[in-house]
């Protein structure tokens, strides 16, 4: 028996043994890894695309049950940091930025990415090359940041300007018969004007013209750095109506060759040092991903990042969202972890409930009275529920071209009553129990008394918005109503009427929480933790070999089509007063 309990021992300690050498062997790859070698082939190519829409972080993307429809599940601040680290990868020799004409960005996600480029280009002798057949403002902005651009000969820079295109149904609900009651606070809360008038009112008219024009002026300047030339040569390009314009931009030196795609090839081999023919090594972002470690650092002190991003929704848990249920089991973890110094809440979102946000609101609150310092980012997006949920921040960092503000709250019901009975022969009878049992009801006319308590509910949401801000930025809530009624800033604008306190990125935010904790060394913990289905890796390989029947069966055109459709439904399916911008800018 002794000698029984002898062998036992022995195989318990081997395998303990085995299990060490194991785990030490991969702490040694991951060392390795996170000293410069990702295991990819010298010479390799980061090829960059940005045909589908990024998230802000990583993996947190709506999933639809076993659907094929997968995104790329690299969030912004992830390729930031990849693109970062590929200057020190001995395996990256390059980045080259191919595109088909359109990327799947917003404003501030895609100067985010081209000054990660810029920063690439500059501190390093390694290429960064630009090559697409078509470009529009947004490529084109990316693409600026090479050291070259190529463009096909019979390519086009469709390089236009910004400019908002609003579709309004109310012509439309008129002959089908629907009524469309709304009830809204804030004279330039401009989302219900689809479905209450046929053209823009002119409040909304100069909120759109101010936004737009101010991120063009932006956007000129970001290009004129990038290829050191002229707001004038440029904003000359954009006016002359030329769809022929490839030997204009090259005259301007906006282009820096008009070659095909197995032209830009052949120079890459020369430049890498292959035979003629010779195979190029490409990474895509995924796989480079997937083959880095980005380690933010091993101290005990953490800096908390919740990404905000999406619509903000009442009762719905699904990823890819703002939601009471998801961020209250994020909150509650934070609080339980003492080692959590700080919060940055980085915030992508146009907005939405109003419930929820207040709700998220309060969480944050709490979590400022146990000493915890919160620090707001913005990104593409922080308005109206957006805004609302980061206004009681102790900083709140905005990018320059962030649509923010949009303080302001609505209902809408729609009323079938007339489309059901006059175009259907589809009618109602009731019988009530007391006089509003049926006052929700799309088939029900609502009265005055019943229209009068709706837009005092509107009204009262308004108000409590306001009070929300002006604790925030420490204002009272008639200024705070000087800048609000719905109103549409873009972040330079929001700085200078007190509703952010500086311009700046993610980074910067970061930095400022480690200020207020009063820590130096700290690592990164990011919210909400993104729990991958075991299936989603299957269902991304299947895709990438159907990409050609699946997502990119849809033009351009189509997706913007689709996109609106898509915009108007999300705000259409709401019971609740929302607090959420018009509409989503689309390039």
């Amino acid at each position: 028996m002794r000698q029984f309990f002898k062998f036992i021992l022995a195989s318990c300690l081997g395998s303990l043994l085995a299990i060490l050498v194991i785990v030490g062997l991969f702490a040694l790859v991951g060392t390795i890894m996170s000293a410069g070698n990702t295991g990819l082939s010298k010479g390799s190519v980061l090829l960059l695309e940005f045909d589908q829409p990024i998230p802000e972080r990583s993996g947190n993307v709506p999933t639809q049950g076993f659907s094929l429809e997968t995104m790329p599940s690299t969030g912004l601040h992830d390729i930031v940091r990849l693109i970062k680290k590929a200057r020190t990868d001995n395996s990256i020799s390059g980045i080259v930025y191919k595109t088909t004409g359109s990327v799947a960005l917003g404003t501030v996600k895609a100067s985010t990415i081209r000054e990660a480029l810029k920063e690439f280009r500059d501190s390093t002798d390694k290429f960064v090359y630009a090559y697409g057949d078509y470009f529009d403002n947004t490529s084109y902005l990316l693409a600026s940041s090479a050291d070259s651009i190529f463009t096909n000969p019979m390519g086009m820079l469709d390089v236009n300007g910004n400019a908002a295109m609003i579709p309004f149904f109310k012509g439309a609900m008129d002959k089908l018969g629907v009524d469309m009651n709304v009830f809204y606070a804030g004279q330039f809360k401009s989302a219900t004007e689809p479905f209450r008038r046929t053209d823009m009112s002119e409040q909304n008219k100069q909120q759109t013209r101010e936004y737009l024009s101010d991120n063009f002026e932006l956007y000129l300047e970001e290009v004129a750095e990038s290829r050191q030339i002229s707001k004038v040569q440029i904003r000359s390009l954009i006016n002359e109506l030329d769809f022929d314009n490839t030997q204009d931009a090259l005259e301007k030196d906006l282009v820096d060759g008009l070659w095909h795609w197995y032209e830009v090839e052949d120079h890459l081999r020369k430049k890498l040092g292959l035979k003629e023919g010779g195979r190029i090594t490409y990474v895509d972002i995924e796989e480079y991903a997937s083959n880095t470690s980005l380690r933010s650092g091993i101290s005990k002190n953490k800096i908390a990042v919740i990404y905000a991003e999406g619509e903000v929704v009442y009762n719905n848990d699904q990823r890819g969202n703002i939601n009471e249920k998801t961020y209250h089991k994020v909150f509650d973890k934070i609080r339980r972890d003492k080692k959590i110094k700080a919060i940055v809440l980085r915030v992508n979102s146009p907005g939405g409930s109003a419930f929820t946000s207040d709700v998220i609101w309060k969480e944050l609150k709490e979590l400022q009275a146990q000493g915890i310092p919160l620090i707001a980012s913005f990104g593409d997006y922080a308005a109206s529920g957006g805004y609302y949920i980061a206004a009681n921040a102790d900083t709140i960092v905005s990018h320059p071209k962030t649509l923010t503000g949009s303080i302001g709250v609505f209902s809408m019901m729609p009323n079938f009553t007339e489309l059901m009975e006059d175009k259907l022969g589809i009618t109602f009878d009731t019988v009530k129990t007391s006089p509003h049992a049926i006052v929700m009801s799309p088939f029900y006319d609502i009265g005055n008394e019943e229209s009068a308590a709706l837009q005092g509910f509107t009204d009262n949401m308004y108000q409590t918005f306001l009070s929300r801000v002006a604790e925030g930025r420490k204002a009272s809530v008639e200024d705070v109503d000087k800048v609000a009624q719905g109103r549409v800033w873009t972040g330079q604008r929001a700085l200078e009427k007190g509703l952010v306190d500086e311009l700046g990125g993610l980074d910067r935010a970061i930095e400022l929480a480690a200020e207020s904790a009063g820590v130096d060394e700290y690592k990164l913990v990011e919210y909400p933790v993104i729990k991958k289905e075991f299936w989603e890796d299957i269902m991304n390989e299947i895709n990438k070999q159907n990409n050609a029947l699946m997502g990119k069966q849809l033009s351009q055109q189509e997706k913007k089509i689709y996109s609106t459709f898509q915009e108007f439904r999300q705000i259409l399916r709401y019971k609740e007063p929302l607090a959420r911008l018009p509409f989503l800018i689309q390039n």
